[in-house]
């Protein structure tokens, strides 16, 4: 018996991203709907039928009929796969709720809405054992069930859950909390977990496949698909593929110097597909002449063009002013004084002006370079 099959979940189709400004909130909702087709290509080439959701597919309640219509429309268009759709705690399975209007429209052919815990049937190797939530704080653990769960003798039990396991990204308070060793409990080949946003492994034969479009920063491994492969009397056969179109990367950075920023380069380069495609929040520490500070911001320019997005926080970049400076950017007579208290205040860690000087420094000399760059011939 051999069965394959491709693990997922935490589409959160619809999410708004407020707080980018409207054009890339669009491209970034854009690639949440095209997850669908890029798990279909994932899934062909691995030679799987079956397409596990294990929870949030969508990012509310409370979205439009019309995000959802598209949702089920692109899933109708890929009918050679069957998907599994589980509801998860953004998207629970409850009256008047998200999937009450997907029952109205009518689910594709190919689409299998796994709202009750009962075993479903994937062909004659496998059977599906699926705890979908019908809020978002059962308060208890729902994959007991699996324990007991009866299906027939030499078929693969794969289960299916949203929650946090008992030792991982959670507390033993939390309300969605599984227990961690749920699969040999219940004599899973393996058990598909959702929630978590990184592909992690728990315990044996238990994956979080995490979201397989990123939504924020991350400090886990967000944008992939496992493809899973079940054999008889063997451990599952768990492989990661990447599935997501845009990049999105956390970087914290000490530097003393611009050319301290060539090492930022090459780690942007070399985590990212695409540099259109990444988006980026850059924080910074250490120090800078006055400058290098407004070389860093020539640098800022030519990096947001380059990137998709670039989120730079320099808010802990200490300003050290030389005297050199002060000359580069030709200041004199009381520009110059004022230069140089706006400094001395600058650098007095128990001044409670200290970030107002450095930041009025910063705009004096701005304004200096950029009445030197109109004064040239």
């Amino acid at each position: 018996m051999t069965f394959r099959f491709i693990h997922t979940s935490d589409w959160h189709i619809a999410k708004p991203f407020r707080r980018f400004e409207p054009a890339l909130a669009g491209e970034l909702a854009a690639a949440r709907l095209g997850i669908v087709a890029r798990i279909a290509d994932i899934a062909r080439r691995q030679g799987a039928q079956h397409v596990v959701v294990a929870g949030d597919i969508f990012d509310s309640e409370l979205i439009a009929t019309i995000d959802i219509r598209r949702a089920l429309a692109r899933l109708a268009e890929l009918s050679d796969l069957t998907w599994l759709l589980m509801p998860g705690n953004h998207d629970p399975a409850r009256i008047s709720g998200v999937w009450d209007q997907v029952v109205r429209i009518g689910a594709p052919a190919n689409v299998v809405v796994l709202d009750k815990a009962v075993p479903h049937a994937l062909g004659r190797e496998a059977v599906l054992l699926p705890s979908p939530l019908t809020s978002k704080d059962p308060g208890r653990d729902i994959t007991d069930w699996m324990d007991i769960a009866v299906t027939p003798p030499g078929v693969a039990r794969i289960g299916l859950a949203h929650g946090s396991v008992r030792g991982f990204g959670s507390d033993d308070t939390a309300a969605l909390r599984l227990a961690p060793d749920r699969a040999k409990r219940a004599g899973l080949s393996y058990l598909a977990l959702g929630d978590w946003h990184g592909v992690e492994s728990v315990a044996q034969n238990t994956w979080y496949s995490g979201t397989p479009e990123p939504d924020q920063y991350p400090d886990n491994e967000p944008g992939y698909v496992l493809s899973v492969v079940l054999e008889e009397a063997k451990l599952a056969t768990v492989e990661k593929l990447r599935s997501s179109e845009f990049t999105w990367v956390g970087m914290d950075r000490a530097i003393h110097s611009v050319a301290d920023l060539a090492t930022v380069e090459r780690d942007l380069e070399a985590s990212a597909l695409s540099l259109g495609k990444t988006l980026v929040h850059l924080r910074l520490t250490g120090h800078l002449s006055l400058t290098e500070r407004a070389a860093l911001q020539s640098w800022r320019e030519v990096w947001s063009a380059r990137l998709r997005f670039l989120d730079l926080d320099d808010k802990a970049l200490a300003v050290n002013p030389e005297a050199a400076d002060f000359e580069a950017l030709g200041l004199t007579g009381q520009l110059l004084e004022a230069a140089r208290q706006l400094a001395a205040i600058g650098s007095d860690a128990d001044s409670p002006q200290q970030a107002h000087a450095a930041t009025a420094l910063l705009r004096l000399a701005g304004f200096a370079a950029e009445a030197r760059h109109e004064a040239k011939p």
